[in-house]
């Protein structure tokens, strides 16, 4: 009988159309307003991490093309646009491609001038609040293609 009339003063003051403020009602506002913040603000982290990969696959793909494949100077400049990176993390990245054999020196794999390639660029986001609770786990993935402009004899 308790439960009952409860829920009826629950339903009679929602139902309640006057015009009265109360202090319950704004803290409850208030907390899901910062909530709303708090998701839209790591909403556009994500965003700029997504932006920021994309920017490492196109600098990526411009290095293959000049260079005609893998080398230790790909390597170098990976490590150097991940270390730019900070909203995500477990970055790595997978080339598909014909490579030329036998390998050139100096090339750890080589692609040969007119053949395309295609790079895709992984990394590991969090959806969390201001208080980094990791309550959504995100997989940003960047990608690109391009044609290797390098001739091996």
């Amino acid at each position: 009988m308790v439960v009952l009339i409860n829920q009826n003063n629950i339903r009679r003051l929602l139902k309640d159309e006057r015009g009265e403020a109360n202090y319950f009602g704004a803290v409850v506002f208030i907390f899901l307003a910062v909530l709303l913040l708090a998701f839209i603000l790591n909403l556009f982290s994500i965003i700029s991490t997504k932006q920021e990969l994309d920017h490492c696959a196109d600098q990526m793909v411009k290095q293959i093309q000049l260079s005609g494949g893998i080398n230790s100077e790909t390597e170098e400049l990976f490590e150097f646009l991940c270390s730019q990176i900070t909203g995500a993390k477990d970055i790595s990245y997978s080339i598909e491609a014909s490579y030329k054999s036998p390998t050139p020196s100096g090339m750890d794999r080589a692609i040969q001038l007119g053949n395309p390639f295609y790079i895709t660029i992984e990394g590991k986001a969090k959806l969390g609040g201001f208080w980094n609770f990791n309550l959504v786990h995100i997989r940003v993935v960047a990608r690109g293609a391009g044609v290797s402009e390098h001739y091996w004899k």
